[in-house]
């Protein structure tokens, strides 16, 4: 094993803690209910797979980053897309049949307007720390000395 391997061992080994933690905290059940679209667990699994790819590289000694660096910007760009699936979810059915005097009809309104802003905030988080995290690594192995 190199240097290089070791030392994106010990990256992933300190981001899957930081991730382990916050999934012990509740992360994925919120996840899970809040993103109506589930675009985070697919970031999630294009992190993971990235994460694998950039061992792989590092353990054979490859210095092509071009895949894992375009996964991470991926993951960005499926998280704005989650952001605006989002917004249109808020938007879309929100005010529809909106009645100002029917307290029924306004708490089922806020709901909608809840479920889609949460999704679009979620799958924006997810995509930037994901994309953060992939980007850490790749930078870090591609400046580190062999």
């Amino acid at each position: 094993m190199t240097k290089k391997f070791i030392t994106w061992w010990l990256v992933t080994v300190i981001q899957y803690i930081v991730l382990g933690a916050a999934a012990y905290l509740g992360a994925v059940e919120f996840l899970w209910d809040a993103d109506t679209t589930k675009l985070s667990f697919l970031i999630i699994v294009m992190f993971i797979a990235s994460t694998v790819n950039i061992g792989y590289i590092s353990y054979t000694q490859k210095e092509n980053y071009d895949n894992p660096y375009f996964v991470s910007e991926a993951c960005m760009t499926v998280g704005m897309i989650g952001t605006v699936v989002g917004f249109m979810l808020m938007l879309g059915s929100s005010f529809d049949a909106i009645d100002p005097s029917n307290v029924d009809s306004m708490r089922r309104v806020i709901t909608d307007m809840a479920s889609g802003m949460s999704t679009a905030l979620l799958t924006t988080l997810a995509g930037l720390v994901g994309s953060l995290f992939l980007k850490t690594q790749i930078v870090i192995q591609e400046h580190s000395n062999v």
